[in-house]
C-alpha cells in the first residue's frame, strides 16, 4: 500500500471585523510584504482554531469571538511541501489595538482594501473570505514554474 502521508506545515488567517472594517496587517516581512489579515503558524499539537486566538493576541493585542472557519488556502511551498492556510472570520470582543513586529494594523473596509497593494495571492484568498459558496483557494506551480490558480 502507498504512503499516504507528506509534510505539510499548518498556518492559520483571521478577518477580524469592527464596526463595518476590517483589521488590515501590512507585513514588514520580506519574504512575503503586502496588505493581508494578521495570523500565524499552528503549534504542533495545538488545535487550529485555538492557534487563530493565540495568533490574534499576540499580533494585535485583540481578544476576538470565537473564530468561524471560512475555507483554506493551499500550496506547495518552495520546498515542495504542501502549506496550508485556514481561513477563519471573527469579531473583536474586547482589548486594545496594538502592533507587533509582523507589521502595521489599520482598520479598512473591504473596499478600500480592494484598492490597495495587496500581499501575493491574497486577493485570491480575499474569495473565500467573502463568498460563502467558496470555501478553497489552490496555488500549484507546474515544473517549469508557471502559477495557475483555482478557487473553489
Amino acid at each position: 500500500m502507498a504512503d499516504r502521508t507528506e509534510p505539510v506545515t499548518l498556518t492559520n488567517m483571521c478577518m477580524v471585523q469592527k464596526d463595518g472594517k476590517v483589521l488590515v496587517l501590512d507585513r514588514t516581512d520580506p519574504a512575503w510584504p503586502g496588505l493581508t489579515f494578521p495570523g500565524g503558524h499552528v503549534e504542533p499539537g495545538e488545535p487550529v482554531n485555538m492557534s487563530v486566538v493565540r495568533e490574534i493576541k499576540e499580533e494585535t493585542g485583540l481578544k476576538i469571538t470565537p473564530p468561524r472557519l471560512c475555507g483554506l488556502k493551499q500550496f506547495n511551498d518552495a520546498q515542495n511541501r504542501r502549506y496550508i492556510v485556514f481561513c477563519y472570520i471573527a469579531k473583536v470582543q474586547s482589548g486594545k489595538l496594538r502592533e507587533s513586529a509582523e507589521g502595521r494594523l489599520t482598520w479598512m473596509t473591504l473596499e478600500e482594501l480592494k484598492q490597495r497593494p495587496l500581499a501575493e495571492g491574497f486577493a485570491g484568498m480575499l474569495n473565500i473570505f467573502c463568498d460563502e459558496e467558496l470555501t478553497e483557494y489552490f496555488v500549484h506551480y507546474s515544473a517549469d514554474g508557471e502559477r495557475k490558480e483555482a478557487v473553489y
